[in-house]
């Protein structure tokens, strides 16, 4: 009982210390978190190529009362335990790089504020 019960605690403890693992992750994306507050657009997702030479885009909107820059805050935060480095953030768009990987986050509308998650290959 007692082995259950320490188990049960790190556990629970863990998922406090890693909160993108008990986050929605964005449809057609491997591992980025849907942060609170963003709805995926339906019929908006592109994809085409294959491992070497894909890209992926997803478009979001937001709630209202979320600006880009808490979404930006939101990705340079959780990104970074996923194996994410920043490269570069602008006031409407943020990149980030993994291996081979390019992530790039950018505002399209404001009202509502709508935003596109892209991921590319690198070369």
């Amino acid at each position: 009982m007692l082995k259950l019960f320490i188990f049960s605690f790190f556990f629970v403890f863990s998922l406090m210390l890693f909160p993108v693992w008990a986050k929605d992750f964005v449809a057609g994306f491997e591992d980025i978190p849907l942060m609170d507050g963003l709805k995926q657009i339906d019929n908006a997702d592109i994809a085409f190529g294959n491992e070497e030479t894909r890209f992926i885009e997803a478009q979001m909107e937001a709630s209202e009362g979320i600006d880009f820059l808490s979404i930006q805050k939101f990705y340079q935060e959780t990104l970074p335990q996923l194996g994410w480095k920043e490269a570069e953030s602008l006031p409407d768009f943020s990149k980030f790089y993994r291996e081979n990987d390019i992530l790039e986050i950018g505002k399209i509308a404001n009202y509502p504020l709508k935003i596109s998650i892209s991921l590319k290959n690198r070369n």
